[in-house]
């Protein structure tokens, strides 16, 4: 829990799903716009960033995330978030203060956020979300979040240098709208296939997975707000309610019914 601090009303939504004696597991949606003041908590923290937009700032750096990401805090540090207007949907595992991330789990015992996670470790991510909410047994649980752990260490770093400014353009784009590939490609005057690569080089993933996400963020929005399914898919680009499960199945691992009662 935080140990300094205070935080707005309704910043947060959701629930400790698992509670052990070694690690414990939750899953949080924080809402569009929402802030949090710096503050600390009492034991180290694994956060992967499943969906949403997150501004973070701890040990005198800052990051700003709009992919999913993995970050560690360790207990004690002193940081402060700003969600942005897409808010976040966040996996968490809280680890003992007295566990040495470095020596028993390899792990940089420092603040720090990885923004291009391996594919396999978001799928563990999924897996791991999708047992918790299904209600999985203990054991199995947790060595899946054990596995999560485990993975980190392999996580890629983010291509470093600075993207043109029609890949930026096209990124924020997708962020805040349904519009169809080709026609932002030729709107930037490039060829398809020649935008679908050099965005994937710099943004870490194809354009079609990017706007997928966006899409699922704002929908997910729309849902902690109380819309209807059916309405937060259309508003968000889906062609139904049940493209927009398929999607938030592939990217979180649980459909929006079920995310929605979790964070009730």
């Amino acid at each position: 829990m935080p140990a300094g601090g205070s935080r707005p009303a309704r910043t947060k939504r959701g629930r400790i799903l698992f509670a052990g004696e070694r690690l414990s597991a939750r899953v949080a949606w924080y809402a569009p716009g929402s802030r949090m003041p710096p503050h600390a908590h009492d034991c180290h923290q694994v956060s992967l960033l499943l969906t949403g937009t997150l501004a973070e700032r701890g040990g005198g750096d800052e990051v700003r995330l709009r992919l999913p990401a993995v970050g560690v805090k360790p207990a004690g540090l002193a940081h402060a978030n700003d969600y942005g207007p897409a808010g976040a949907l966040v996996l968490g595992i809280d680890l003992p203060a007295a566990l040495d991330l470095s020596r028993e789990l390899g792990l940089a015992p420092a603040w720090r956020w990885r923004t291009r996670p391996a594919p396999t470790l978001l799928g563990q991510g999924r897996q791991l979300l999708s047992a918790l909410a299904g209600g999985g047994g203990p054991d199995g649980v947790e060595s899946q979040a054990w596995e999560l752990l485990a993975s980190m260490a392999g996580c890629a770093h983010e291509r470093a240098g600075t993207p043109p400014r029609w890949v930026t353009y096209a990124r924020e784009r997708l962020h805040e709208e349904t519009v169809p590939l080709a026609r932002l490609a030729a709107e930037q005057g490039v060829h398809p296939v020649y935008f679908a690569r050099a965005f994937a080089r710099w943004v870490g993933c194809p354009p079609s997975v990017f706007r997928a996400r966006a899409q699922l963020q704002r929908a997910l929005a729309q849902v902690a707000a109380g819309t209807p399914l059916a309405e937060a898919a259309l508003q968000a680009g889906f062609a139904d309610q049940a493209h927009f499960s398929r999607v938030a199945r592939q990217y979180c691992g649980v459909a929006p019914a079920r995310l929605r009662a979790l964070l009730a």
